[in-house]
């Protein structure tokens, strides 16, 4: 990986439309971060969450190591029984389930989004409805812990 990739890790939002087969772009700039084959699943607030593979088995091993009790039960719940590879095409498409597009909502506008070391897939509607809800006092907090 080169230092701007490292640098900016995987940031920015980008609209795509995924079409009634579950098929859509992604972005080949996250394909660089995060591979060509990586695990899709749900994720909190309707979105879905795509991991490498080596984050993905990261994140599982420290579930597995929780102590039994509802944590637990909602992380396996959503996360992992949610989770499934996908593996972009020669085209750069991936295919998202049915399952997770009507978790999702997933119809036809949506967001790739970077968060850092994963990317976020939205539905569009959802997505502005989200940021917009954001209050900027909340921001302002969020940002002074940075120091």
């Amino acid at each position: 990986m080169d230092a701007e990739k490292e640098l900016l890790g995987m940031t920015g939002e980008m609209p795509y439309t995924i079409d009634t087969k579950g098929r859509m772009s992604f972005p080949a700039r996250f394909r660089e971060i995060i591979g060509e084959r990586f695990i899709l699943t749900r994720g909190a607030d309707r979105r879905l969450v795509a991991y490498p593979v080596k984050r993905w088995q990261e994140l599982v091993g420290k579930i597995s190591l929780m102590h039994p009790g509802r944590e637990r039960e909602i992380l396996t719940q959503i996360y992992v029984k949610g989770a499934i590879p996908v593996e972009a095409d020669k085209l750069g498409r991936i295919l998202v389930p049915q399952a997770l597009r009507e978790y999702a909502g997933l119809i036809k506008d949506v967001y790739v989004v970077g968060a850092i070391d994963v990317a976020e897939i939205w539905d569009k509607a959802t997505y502005e409805s989200f940021t917009q809800a954001i209050d900027p006092s909340e921001l302002y907090a969020a940002m002074s812990l940075l120091g």
